[in-house]
């Protein structure tokens, strides 16, 4: 009879105790090991499950969910980062004491939604100017002439080719103004 090498030692999954193996498929050093890491495995398995149904359900529900909801999902991080690139102070009228500041466009979001997103067509302005004064955009085109420059502003102005966003291209957008307002909020404090 030829005999094979002996079996070298094994750590036991459960206990992490050395035992010497009966085969090589053998994982744990006692029964009661064997109960236990058939326990941990089931709950792994069952854990793993748990977060597919979730992730599908996650899935199914934001398929659901009109455009508008991810425009203004995407709208209020775009919205975030101007007021926090430029503080408080409007554009308009030059207010620093204002009680609240918006993220108000200069060419508006119902006349050229194609620049919704254009940071060159959205700055910070006290809530006086944006609601009650439609913006104040004679002072607004001054200020922005001087904060841009005349050839960006004519830009702006004369940008009027329409855009229809997917949701895909707003969750996109939404990322990258989400990354740019944690990278400057970083800076801030580093400074």
């Amino acid at each position: 009879m030829v005999k094979g090498k002996p079996p070298k030692p094994k750590k036991c999954k459960a206990c992490s105790e050395k035992f010497i193996p009966r085969n090589t498929l053998q994982t744990a050093c006692s029964p009661k090991c064997a109960i236990q890491l058939a326990k941990q495995l089931t709950q792994r398995k069952q854990q793993r499950e748990e977060k597919e149904r979730r992730a599908a359900w996650n899935k199914r529900k934001a398929d659901v969910k009109p455009l508008s909801h991810w425009m203004n999902m995407t709208q209020r991080a775009f919205n975030d980062y101007i007021r926090a690139r430029d503080g408080d102070i409007c554009i308009s009228c030059g207010s620093t004491t204002a009680v609240s500041y918006h993220a108000g466009h200069y060419r508006t979001t119902a006349k050229a939604s194609q620049l919704r997103f254009n940071e060159d067509n959205c700055h910070s302005q006290c809530s006086a100017c944006n609601t009650h004064h439609s913006g104040n955009i004679g002072p607004y085109r001054i200020n922005l002439i001087a904060k841009i420059g005349p050839q960006r502003v004519e830009a702006l102005e004369n940008n009027n080719t329409p855009h229809r966003y997917t949701r895909e291209e707003l969750e996109r957008i939404r990322a990258r103004y989400r990354a740019l307002l944690r990278e400057l909020v970083k800076q801030r404090e580093a400074a």
